[in-house]
């Protein structure tokens, strides 16, 4: 698997720098179908595989922690999407480096100088923020369009997403998280990259009980995997990390509930329609936080705040209503009514009083992450 900081063929850095141009004029990335037929016009037929040749470190799937030079839906490449590219591209396109380079550095040391100024109380953990107006008193001389650009950025880089936040109409909030010291050592470009890599390939290192390494290592060798048995860890077990085929080993759970496309594709939609979707994309990346720390509760509270807080943009005043008479397709009907009969299971979260006898309700109890993203679907594409 190729470095994000192996040189690049011809190919790849002309869809790097026709991207980069494009979003450097305008503040935002282009389509995809307009980025395809540029790659055509440049002497390249595969523009899509161009793109998907990128390299990533990580888990190349749905599966697993994962970072590359561009940040797209791998399951469904649509020609209105809007692939983007990360901070790491900045390495390959000189039109990204200041910004990607310096200026990320800059807002990234800031916010780490931030958090190590933080002093927790012994009593109670209390979340602690820099907002767009904070970052703008503290950098007065950077422009109104770099710090609306911020957020776009942010939604892609490992660090930074987990702590972003909207806020207000136009501004945005930081949450001074305590994964942000990971980054402290970090002042220049390809440090950044390096630290990203090593944080996402431990992310997908697995540690076994030594009685079964052995195993492992057969059933891998035998399905053409690859595997290194690296130093122990602090428990004694081995670290063993490789190319695990599905057949071979169970997969663990995906991170991520929600669709990160339509995330980022809803994103885009703030402040071009007319409902305002700052609420919705909050109650997504909770939704998201909760289910990566297993928090079956605020899983099922969440997602039944999202169901109801959606029929407005299909046309109706209740989830009922939209479920029953929206025009679905066979499948996404199916699929609402999942969702509906969930709602049962999440008033029995929310409203079921104490008791004797122990809850029942896990994080397996939660609907089909399908479920959810094919409404979200829906209402993307009504906005």
């Amino acid at each position: 698997m190729p470095a994000l900081t192996d040189p690049l063929d011809d190919a790849q850095l002309t869809l790097l720098k026709a991207m980069a141009e494009q979003y450097l004029k305008s503040g935002q990335w282009p389509v995809w179908r307009y980025v395809d037929q540029m790659m055509d016009h440049l002497g390249y037929d595969n523009a899509e595989q161009v793109l998907k040749s990128l390299p990533v470190v990580g888990s190349n799937s749905p599966v697993g922690a994962s970072y590359g030079l561009a940040w797209y839906d791998r399951a469904h490449l649509a020609d209105d999407s809007r692939p983007a590219l990360t901070v790491a591209a900045g390495l390959h396109t000189p039109e990204l480096r200041h910004l990607f380079g310096d200026n990320f550095i800059s807002v990234l040391q800031y916010f780490v100088e931030r958090q190590r100024a933080v002093r927790p109380s012994p009593d109670q953990t209390t979340a602690e923020y820099i907002t767009s107006e904070d970052f703008k008193r503290d950098f007065p001389a950077v422009t109104d369009e770099f710090v609306a650009a911020l957020p776009g950025i942010f939604e892609r880089e490992p660090v930074m997403r987990r702590g972003h936040r909207p806020w207000g109409t136009n501004g945005w909030q930081f949450e001074l998280h305590k994964w942000l010291k990971d980054y402290r050592s970090v002042d220049d470009l390809p440090g950044y990259v390096e630290r990203v890599t090593e944080l996402t390939l431990a992310a997908n290192t697995l540690i076994i009980p030594e009685s079964q390494a052995p195993e492992l290592a057969r059933v891998l060798g035998s399905s053409g995997g690859k595997i290194r048995i690296g130093p122990t860890s602090a428990s004694g077990m081995p670290i063993v990390t490789g190319t695990i085929t599905p057949r071979a080993v169970t997969p663990p759970e995906p991170k991520l509930y929600v669709n990160e496309g339509l995330l980022a594709e809803l994103a885009v939609k703030q402040g071009k329609t007319k409902l305002n979707v700052n609420k919705l994309l909050q109650l997504l990346r909770e939704l998201d936080d909760a289910y990566q720390d297993e928090h079956p509760y605020s899983c099922h509270a969440l997602l039944r705040a999202i169901i109801d807080h959606v029929p407005p943009i299909l046309g109706h005043k209740s989830f009922e209503a939209a479920a029953n008479n929206y025009p679905w397709s066979r499948t996404d009907k199916k699929y609402m009514a999942r969702l509906l009969e969930f709602k049962t299971q999440a008033d029995d979260v929310l409203h079921r009083q104490i008791r004797a006898s122990a809850d029942v309700i896990t994080m397996y109890d939660l609907p089909q992450a399908a479920a959810l993203n094919a409404l979200l679907r829906v209402s993307i594409d009504s906005l």
